[in-house]
């Protein structure tokens, strides 16, 4: 038998059972009824009072709030399969004591729970009982079991190509598959009416890690009902004793982490579409070695454990209809691919209502991924093996409601696995994360997210506490899969089929989907949502380059000089680069990087680049080249900071110090002049030359500058006063060298900031000898408007407006009517308003 994606508990053997009545004893010491210690005994269960949350009422309107189709924290095959209802609605019998909810279990089906013994204290060796209330109306019609469940663990080895697959490598016989489950106790009531059922005195066996044996990390606790009619629980009581006890206090809480992402929540209970991207390497994509095949998981089969086929077959697990939207096994035995699933029978939603679209995939880091966003984000890339999908049909096909929506087809989830650092020499890369975070909340404003990564035995992971540190800054859950996996391995050691592997083998992944699955898990009363923290105030200043939009250059473009240089937009940038050596040589602003990636590459694919980098100066030129053998850079991403903007000196705005002259326009005698650019003219193909001795200034708004110039021979030192304050002394007669020793004079600039957001007055000034000057880059760097400042009003010419406390800056006045206020008239403490008539104001600063 094929087990489906919660495993069919019923194909186990029968190793034990048994059925007790009568009274239970207490708690006694860990498998030793002679410890000199006790625990307080507790229920080990999570919700063991079936309490839930009634969804239905939010789709039709229904007043059906005492009743659901699924409950928190318990599994079922669909959705209501076993129904919840508040203990007062049910009239065919009353519980014994009172309780809040009695769950009913229909003909044939099953209820369960998975216990991870590290979350309750369980190890080898411990005996555990379980108690659970019910009603029956005929005899034999509630069978309860408990399964350990165990990691393989079968010694010598294998390759998958004995059973038809491609691959030929060869692994351990470890580790394959699904957890198996060994029934270890099981009883049946034999009772008409209502019944306690016990299943008493369960011994978890087990062998410690660095030993050959069963490898036992869980236990699933399942009720079945054998009748065909209707089965009633309640109360069920999983407790570490010899006896089987009741109404013990609960050792583990509610999880209430959908509190953080209510909007998804809310889309999951209205029954709405919901398009989750998935974004992570090879462990998030569900690689691994051997890949994950469909294995046949039946103990008692005589091909247990043989991969049977790598490419999905809905019909195998029960869905034929989902053929068309999973590509290969692998999409679906991954923690996200078991998420969906779960979500679409906890929410009772198909298939084509949850787009899940994989942007994660093999070799691929967070620095590499950010080309992909746009793409992805908007599904502009066909469904495919690319985002997990079978090729062949259109999105619009598989999810026609996605479309049909009035905010678009954009992402409403964005999960976020990665955590490896990109660059080892690196001990911080929060910006990679924090900027993609930014990124997706500057164009799809209402998506939310959940940072999942796969931080093997907690020392896999180098960005991990970055991770956290968003988090904590953002609102966003921090699934910690690591911390539950390395807990676990006291009981099923650390098995990999390939040595030194990482990537987490497909029981992992359920491990891994289980502390996922526990954020979707709602119940009431609902505590109110807690939104996820919009552009908040940013942990690294250089997440900024990582939230701009990319410019995608290829070698035909004179941006890419002679196939082996780049001068970048701003401070993020994307090179693929081929070469007929194993590594690229690459350098920026003349100095070697690492080569730890720099892989060559023979295209452009936005989730693999030769190189990545974004932790460069704002404001400053920045070149990046490349070398080796038959080196060439045939394509670059540029990121540009959000909202930057461009004033060339061929620009109005521009004007000649003092003595101004109406001669030749503002610059007078300055005039702009074009230059040839080698470098695809980057800032420009202007430029004014000022002569020693002369100033050229202008006025602009934002809170960074960047002056742009042009590196001459003859060049003299350019002084930069704003506001007043000389805030920069730049020679600019400097030569770059080249990774090949050329030396070139070429377009430069220079930051300033950063500012108080304002208007601010700029002065270039020419000393010993000319400055070519190109113009002039302003930002506003500012990571939302929380403390912008507006004053609004009316005011009639000849009156001030004093403002108290002062600006920072200099504000920007807009009037209307027929009021005006001159630049020289408005400072940071006042306005002075002139013009024609009385009109409005509304002052802006900070």
């Amino acid at each position: 038998m094929l087990y489906r994606s919660l495993m069919a508990l019923s194909a186990c053997g029968l190793a034990w059972q048994g059925v007790a009545v009568g009274q239970s004893a207490p708690a006694t010491g860990r498998g030793n009824p002679d410890a000199a210690w006790a625990a307080t005994p507790t229920n080990l269960l999570l919700n063991p009072g079936f309490a839930f949350h009634a969804f239905e009422p939010s789709r039709t309107g229904a007043a059906s709030a005492f009743q659901s189709g699924t409950v928190a924290c318990w599994d079922q095959e669909a959705y209501r399969d076993a129904e919840v209802y508040r203990a007062p609605r049910v009239k065919l019998f009353r519980t014994r004591f009172p309780v809040d909810n009695v769950v009913v279990i229909h003909s044939g089906k099953r209820f369960s729970q998975f216990v991870l013994l590290a979350e309750v204290g369980l190890d080898p060796g411990d005996r555990v009982s379980l108690s659970v209330f019910g009603h029956q109306p005929v005899p034999r019609g509630l069978q309860v079991a408990i399964h350990l469940m165990q990691v393989d663990n079968a010694p010598g080895e294998w390759s998958p190509s004995a059973f038809g697959q491609d691959d030929k490598r060869t692994f351990a016989k470890c580790a394959r598959g699904e957890l198996t489950p060994v029934r270890a106790g099981s009883a049946v009531s034999d009772v008409t009416g209502d019944f306690e059922l016990r299943v008493e005195d369960v011994e978890i066996t087990g062998a410690v890690p660095d030993s050959r044996g069963p490898r036992t990390i869980g236990l699933t606790v399942e009720f079945t009902n054998l009748s065909r009619g209707d089965v009633w629980i309640y109360s069920p009581c999983l407790s570490r004793s010899r006896r089987a006890l009741n109404r013990l206090p609960e050792a583990r809480p509610l999880p209430n982490g959908y509190r953080h992402i209510p909007r998804t929540m809310q889309k999951l209970w209205r029954g709405e579409p919901l398009h989750i991207l998935h974004l992570g390497y090879s462990s998030d994509a569900g690689d691994g070695n051997p890949p994950f095949y469909l294995y046949d998981e039946d103990p008692q089969s005589p091909t247990f454990k043989q991969p049977l086929q790598n490419d999905f077959d809905g019909a195998k697990v029960g869905h034929p209809e989902w053929t068309d939207y999973i590509w290969r096994w692998p999409r679906y035995f991954m923690a996200m691919g078991r998420l969906r699933c779960a979500l679409l029978r906890k929410f009772d939603v198909p298939m084509n209502k949850i787009l899940l679209n994989t942007l994660a995939c093999s070799g691929s880091f967070m620095a590499e991924a950010h080309p992909a966003f746009a793409d992805y984000a908007a599904l502009a890339i066909p469904p495919g093996p690319a985002n997990g999908h079978r090729e062949g049909k259109t999105w619009r096909e598989l999810y026609p409601e996605i479309f049909a929506r009035p905010e678009g087809p954009g992402p409403d989830l964005v999960t976020i696995g990665y955590g490896k650092v990109y660059c080892p020499q690196g001990v911080d890369e929060v910006e990679q994360f924090e900027g993609a975070i930014r990124w997706f909340q500057r164009r799809y404003p209402h998506a939310e997210f959940i940072l999942c990564p796969n931080d093997h035995l907690e020392g896999f992971v180098g960005n991990v506490g970055a991770m956290r540190e968003i988090s904590l800054r953002y609102g966003i859950p921090f699934v910690d899969y690591g911390r539950a996996f390395h807990l676990a391995t006291r009981h099923g050691g650390f098995l990999q089929p390939l040595s030194g592997d990482a990537h987490p083998q497909a029981y992992m992944h359920f491990l891994w989907f289980k502390q996922l699955e526990r954020l979707f898990e709602a119940a009431d009363p609902i505590e109110p949502g807690i939104p996820q923290a919009h552009l908040p105030e940013r942990i690294s200043p250089f997440s900024l380059g990582w939230e701009g939009d990319g410019r995608t250059y290829t070698d035909s473009d004179p941006r890419i000089r002679r196939g082996a240089g780049f001068i970048l937009d701003d401070t993020v940038v994307h090179v693929w680069a081929s070469c007929k050596d194993k590594k690229v040589q690459v350098s920026v602003d003349g100095k070697l990087v690492p080569e730890d990636r720099c892989i060559p590459r023979t295209q452009r694919d936005t989730r693999h680049a030769t190189f990545a980098g974004g932790r460069f100066s704002l404001g400053d030129r920045h070149i990046v080249e490349v070398g080796g053998t038959e080196a060439r850079m045939f394509a670059v991403d540029a990121k540009t900071i959000p909202d930057r903007q461009w004033m060339g000196v061929e620009s109005p705005r521009w004007s000649k110090a003092e003595p101004k002259t109406r001669r030749g326009g503002r610059l007078g005698a300055l005039r702009p002049q074009p230059f040839d650019s080698q470098w695809g003219a980057p800032y420009g193909s202007a430029q004014v030359i000022v002569p020693a001795g002369q100033s050229v200034e202008t006025e602009v708004a934002g809170t960074f500058l960047s002056i742009a110039y042009m590196d001459r021979a003859d060049g003299g030192t350019a002084h930069v006063e704003v506001n007043g304050k000389e805030l920069l002394r730049q020679p600019t007669n400097v030569a770059y060298r080249t990774i090949g020793g050329e030396e070139l004079m070429l377009e430069n600039r220079k930051g300033i900031g950063p500012l108080p957001y304002g208007l601010h007055s700029v002065r270039v000034s020419a000393v010993n000898g000319p400055v070519a000057l190109l113009g002039l880059f302003s930002y506003d760097t500012r990571p939302n408007r929380a403390n912008e400042r507006v004053l609004r009003g009316t005011a009639h010419p000849g009156e001030i407006v004093r403002f108290s406390p002062p600006f920072k800056a200099t504000p920007l006045v807009f009037c209307t009517g027929g009021l005006r206020a001159s630049p020289a008239d408005v400072s940071a403490v006042q306005a002075k308003f002139t013009g024609d008539g009385p009109g409005g104001y509304e002052i802006v600063g900070e």
